[in-house]
């Protein structure tokens, strides 16, 4: 080493030294680092960690910071060597137990080096300090790598020794290759005993959902953690590392590299999404609005400005969004907090598109479509790391813990992808064994799924089950089940075509509205506040549940309503008084609660023959009832095969379905064949001949 570079690490050592023991923090007036340094022996790990602000340096030593961002690795010596020196300064006897590699230097700061997003990482950064934000997507388990490493000769005539340690972070000690004493190669062991190992784990981020450019692969860089750096978040959290930009050998017959990065630091920036910040002025500005009579109006006026109409389900995607908490009671059971809502209608009545603005202004969401989405992509994967194990990778429904998961074309997935998250949607966990790995995985995700009828568009006179490619046992895990249909109304059409022409031209659609970010505010917000349940609430909640429960007929065996819909009630309840910003659920909270309930029931469960809503067929796949539809088919089919499938005369099929079925009005029942006939379920092959759409002719 030159007198130059000796000079220059002496006088960097000197400042960094007088720095550790001589900064002021200037909100608090107190010797920030010295007080760090005091507390560093009484951690727990081997190594110990120095947090450094990056904005302290540059502050106080702006060319050491220079330095930093430029030559990392020679700069984190300079620190590590500074800070041993003023430890030993502070507690010389706790300074002797220890060595100054033991000692991590740590560098936190939203601005440390150069901050860079993901996407923007390339080989002009290799060997400098950067900054990159984004979704940790997967964390290996724990390994061993060498820190300080004995070598002993082995051959018996030998045994001698050598010491090799890591120089820098990220880096292992080099075995020798050749003995000083007996002149021969490769001839070392490592003596475990007296080596010293350090506890490391690999990590991968990926980019924010949000910041992804349109019809782009998210792209990842690898993570290298070192202790103590260990278990410091968990896949799902949004995290920030600052580290050393590094290559490492891709394992393949070319000579291709690949980026990674050495962590100095990362830290956990929580499961939402933390570009958005509240400050006390946004808060007491919320409180202050809340007070308007017509705020709540605002707020769902707000929601997709673009889509016209459709007001309930812009309502319903809110309180899904905002929800209700978690409550564990004494029995240790927990009650899910989250609302599930599926929108189930014809195309083009802009259901992906009030998915998509659900996603973008909720604090956490993710938006998948049920075509490209599988079991492992929706949950978790177990996957090869690094280090030759097997670790998870965690898929959408799991990165979207404490946020909302959108599933486009839920119905297009294939049912053993499907099944996955039946376990999601009610016990607010993924479990996974496979690969040796035995894991249950926190998934406290809203779910917000949308699917097209099988038949293109919505059939009224099927029972819900017929018209969607979905199982019963997912479907009653929904709190909330929207139709959106299509239905051809001249003055509707007209204000729909008016609505588009002045959202395209950004005119009146806008105005009175509330802006995305404001949303963002208010939505996190919201989610924030404990609402207390009156009594009145309550007493209107069971008055309803009970009147509904007297209408169950035990010779048919309609059910009305399940225990599953009250537990969904109060869930709506508890959403709607947090979306009006109110700390008590009142009588008006369970009044929108019960119309969100009441729509969704009548659209989805409603039973044509008795005029009444019965749950069952979308509990079990279907009503104990068969609906007159279905009756008549069941006839027409019968008849058919006496005929060996064909035509059958209309006045033959109205006798029979008199005589066996509680049909008895003749007129009722052609007018049922002629809606039939319209709906392309019958059709008419000559005058007084019905047959079954599709029924073949046996030869």
């Amino acid at each position: 080493m030159s007198d130059e570079r000796i000079d220059t690490r002496e006088e960097r050592v000197t400042e960094l030294y007088h720095f550790f023991l001589n900064y002021v923090d200037p909100a608090t007036k107190e010797y920030k680092y010295k007080d760090r340094l005091h507390e560093l022996p009484s951690q727990p790990r081997r190594f110990k960690i120095l947090r450094v602000d990056f904005d302290d340096l540059v502050i106080s030593l702006p060319e050491i910071a220079m330095e930093l961002s430029r030559d990392p690795r020679t700069v984190i010596e300079y620190m590590q060597e500074a800070a041993y020196e003023a430890l030993a300064n502070i507690r010389p006897l706790d300074a002797e137990a220890m060595s100054k590699d033991e000692i991590h230097i740590a560098i936190v700061g939203e601005a440390a080096g150069t901050e860079l997003r993901i996407r923007d990482i390339s080989s002009a950064y290799v060997g400098r300090l950067i900054t990159i934000s984004g979704l940790l997507v997967k964390l290996s388990q724990v390994y061993l790598k060498l820190h300080k490493a004995m070598y002993v000769c082995t051959n018996e005539d030998c045994g001698e020794e050598i010491i090799r340690e890591a120089r820098f972070i990220g880096e292992e000690p080099t075995p020798p290759k050749e003995c000083p004493s007996c002149k021969r190669k490769n001839t070392f062991r490592i003596d475990p005993r007296r080596t010293i190992y350090k506890d490391v784990q690999f990590a991968r981020i990926q980019e924010k959902p949000e910041e992804l450019p349109p019809g782009q692969i998210p792209r990842f860089i690898d993570i290298v953690l070192e202790e103590p750096l260990i278990d410091v978040a968990y896949p799902g959290e949004y995290v920030r590392v600052v580290g050393i930009l590094d290559i490492d050998r891709v394992k393949s017959r070319e000579a291709r590299y690949q980026f990674r990065l050495v962590a100095l630091s990362m830290e956990s920036l929580g499961k939402e999404n933390v570009e958005t910040k509240l400050t006390k002025k946004d808060i007491e500005m919320l409180k202050e609005m809340s007070k308007s009579p017509d705020f709540y109006d605002k707020i769902l006026r707000s929601f997709s400005p673009s889509i016209y109409g459709h007001r309930h389900v812009k309502e319903a995607l809110l309180l899904a969004i905002i929800g209700a908490d978690d409550k564990v009671l004494p029995d240790g059971n927990r009650i899910r907090g989250r609302i599930h809502v599926l929108l189930v209608g014809d195309p083009g009545v802009a259901k992906s598109q009030l998915l998509k603005y659900a996603v973008q202004i909720a604090p956490k969401g993710i938006y998948t479509s049920g075509r490209g989405s599988t079991a492992a992509g929706l949950t978790a994967a177990v996957i090869k790391d690094p280090g030759g194990g097997m670790s998870l990778e965690a898929g959408a429904v799991v990165l979207a813990d404490m946020g909302i998961c959108a599933i486009d074309e839920i119905d297009k997935m294939r049912n053993e992808d499907r099944v996955a998250i039946h376990e999601a949607m009610e016990q607010l966990t993924v479990s996974v064994s496979k690969g040796g790995i035995i894991a249950t995985l926190n998934a406290r995700t809203t779910i917000i799924a949308a699917a097209n009828p099988k038949g293109g568009r919505y059939n009224p006179h099927l029972y819900f089950t017929d018209n969607v490619n979905l199982p019963p046992t997912l479907i009653s895990r929904f709190d909330i089940i929207h139709l959106m249909r299509d239905i051809p109304d001249p003055k509707a059409d007209e204000e729909l075509i008016d609505h588009i022409i002045m959202a395209r031209e950004g005119e009146k659609v806008y105005e009175d509205t509330f802006s995305p970010d404001f949303l963002k505010k208010y939505i996190l917000y919201a989610k924030r506040l404990k609402p207390v349940f009156t009594e009145e609430a309550y007493a209107k909640l069971k008055e309803f549940f009970l009147s509904r429960r007297k209408k169950y007929d035990p010779d048919t065996g309609t059910m009305p309503i399940t225990n599953r819909q009250f537990e969904a009630l109060i869930r709506i309840a508890e959403a709607s008084a947090k979306a009006h910003l109110r700390e008590v659920v009142t009588v008006e909270d369970a009044e929108i609660a019960i119309n969100q309930l009441n729509k969704f029931l009548r659209e989805v469960a409603f039973d044509e023959e008795s005029q009444e809503v019965d749950v069952t067929s979308i509990l079990v796949g279907q009503s104990k009832k068969v609906s007159k539809v279905h009756t008549v088919l069941d006839i027409i089919s019968e008849m058919q095969d006496e005929v060996d499938g064909n035509p059958v005369p209309i006045e033959e099929v109205i006798k029979r379905v008199v005589e066996k079925t509680r049909l008895k009005d003749p007129d009722e029942i052609a007018r049922l064949l002629d809606k039939m006939h319209d709906q392309g379920l019958v059709t008419y092959p000559q005058p007084g001949l019905v047959s079954i759409v599709g029924k073949r002719r046996k030869k």
